[in-house]
């Protein structure tokens, strides 16, 4: 047996974390096979080249269409996993620079600002901004020379276009921090308006004073996270504010408030405000349900989208105000060519999922399945018959792992948050499995069709004649991490491994002190 364990492990391909060793010159070439769509966080609009757009995700990817949203490219210069994209912003001097802000999603503070001055190709990060939280990023109508930024720990000033910056808002200030958004007044980058988790806030004076531009007693709820802070080109004195309470008018530049209530309540999380250039009563309110549309200012209001869209941001062509976009979580960017009336995905070259796993059918060329964490509108389990070359979304949601009978090529199974799921047409149609217990991480079948789930306690092994799952003891209360099963049952976890050709008699390894967290196992066919 110890001989047949260690051949077995020298036939096994592991990737691990923390292993060291260089990578073979294959000379291969990648290119992105979709599925396309995703969560998309942030738009953002040339302001001299309008039919330029660029969408940023909130794991660091950046994407360029040249067609107005038709089609998109990755820019491959910008890869920063694990950082979140609050805003992108095109110098409206030059198109060459670029600036792209943000949070570490992972960690309490950091993030930064990273600016491109070649078109997006290269990127550097802005000196100074890298320990900050940075929620929003404007540029002064009046002197384009002048950045704001607003983090969690305040609000900073560059007037050389982010070349150095300097603190504006009072250090270890308790209201004014938390900032999530900035206006800046088109007429002095002197007055600017930031927006908190708590309210808003005005200075007129560059930040060396700052007024509370809204109160309960002014017409704002407390506790209103105010998300986005809207300045009228022509009367800077009329400002709409979206909060998490709903949308908000002032007419005398911060000093009262008028709540407009032409929202449903439980449309009032208000992430996304734009408003139409030179069309001070057309807005559009992104929500956590759907897209509205006013044409009166926000006193009344209209859904234009699918009311399971939750609506991160909205860009606007300057130029052609019947092309709307916006930017959804999970479901991708969405197009409209006729001013809201209605809307399609249009994702082509975008692609931003959590891919947890992808099957080629082993019995019809060119079928593959893939599955991702959450999905969108249609599902997370995505079909193509023709290589990768084109997807379709099927309604099953959370797919975690996929697998396909030996005995049957027809019958499918997937791994879900919700449990083990069963489809007998090769993924066309699903029903739910025998109930889980415990969440799996892993599903493989072993050699006598017996299905296995692997979670992070440990193996479960479904009974058919019993109908419920059973433990394997010999794994039981250990940190597992990784399962593959086909001539043999191999299974890691917490630096140790073990091996069975039955599943009812089991022989367990160390591994090298070297390896780090396993997550698949690969058996030498």
């Amino acid at each position: 047996m110890r001989r047949r364990l260690a051949v077995g492990v020298l036939g096994m391909l592991l990737a691990v974390e923390g292993a060291r060793g260089g990578q073979a010159e294959l000379g291969w070439l990648w290119s992105p096979m979709g599925p396309y769509g995703g969560d998309a966080r942030r738009l953002a609009v040339d302001p001299r080249h309008p039919d330029r757009v660029f969408v940023g995700t909130c794991d660091g990817q950046l994407y360029l269409s040249e067609d107005s949203g038709e089609n998109w490219t990755r820019l491959t210069g910008f890869h920063r996993p694990g950082f979140c994209i609050s805003r992108i912003l095109v110098d409206a001097e030059d198109s060459r620079t670029i600036y792209v802000a943000g949070w570490q999603v992972l960690a309490e503070h950091g993030g930064g600002i990273y600016r491109s001055r070649d078109g997006g190709r290269t990127w550097a990060l802005l000196p100074g901004t890298e320990a900050h939280a940075v929620r929003a990023l404007a540029q002064a109508p009046s002197d384009p020379r002048v950045l704001i930024f607003a983090a969690l720990d305040g609000v900073f000033r560059s007037e050389d276009r982010g070349e150095s910056w300097r603190r504006i808002s009072p250090a270890g200030d308790l209201e004014i921090r938390n900032v999530e958004s900035i206006a800046i007044d088109p007429r002095s980058e002197q007055t600017l308006y930031v927006g908190t988790w708590h309210l808003p806030w005005k200075t007129t004076d560059g930040g060396r004073t700052w007024t509370r531009a809204g109160s309960r007693e002014t017409g704002i709820i407390d506790d209103s996270e105010v998300f986005n802070i809207l300045i009228d080109e022509r009367n800077p004195d009329l400002l709409w504010l979206s909060a998490c309470t709903g949308v908000y008018r002032s007419t005398d530049g911060g000093r009262s408030w008028r709540r407009m209530t032409g929202l449903p309540s439980r449309s009032r999380r208000v992430l996304a405000l734009a408003k139409l250039a030179g069309q001070r009563d057309v807005l559009f309110a992104g929500t956590t349900e759907g897209l509205w549309r006013s044409g009166d200012g926000g006193v009344t209001w209209r859904l234009i989208t699918n009311r399971r869209l939750t609506v991160q941001d909205i860009a606007l062509h300057p130029q052609r105000p019947q092309r709307v976009l916006i930017a959804t979580e999970e479901a991708g960017v969405w197009l409209s060519q006729d001013g809201g009336r209605t809307f399609r995905p249009s994702n082509q070259g975008f692609s931003s999922w959590v891919i947890t796993d992808v099957l080629p059918d082993r019995e019809i060329p060119g079928r593959i399945y893939c599955g991702v964490m959450r999905g969108g509108l249609d599902g997370s389990f995505f079909i193509s018959e023709d290589g990768g070359r084109s997807w379709r979304a099927r309604p099953l949601w959370g797919v975690k792992a996929i697998l396909q009978s030996r005995r049957d090529g027809r019958r499918l199974f997937a791994l879900t948050e919700e449990g083990v799921f069963i489809s007998e047409d090769r993924g066309e149609s699903w029903r739910k499995g025998p109930p889980l217990e415990e969440v799996g991480s892993h599903l493989a079948e072993a050699n006598d069709g017996r299905l296995l789930v692997l979670t992070s306690r440990a193996l479960l092994r479904y009974d058919e004649s019993q109908g419920r799952w059973e433990r394997v003891r010999a794994v039981e209360g250990q940190s597992l991490t990784a399962l593959h099963a086909w001539r043999k049952i191999w299974i890691v976890g917490h630096g140790r491994l073990w091996m069975s050709e039955d599943g009812l008699s089991w022989v367990e390894r160390t591994l090298p002190d070297r390896v780090g967290r396993v997550h698949v196992i690969l058996e030498h066919p």
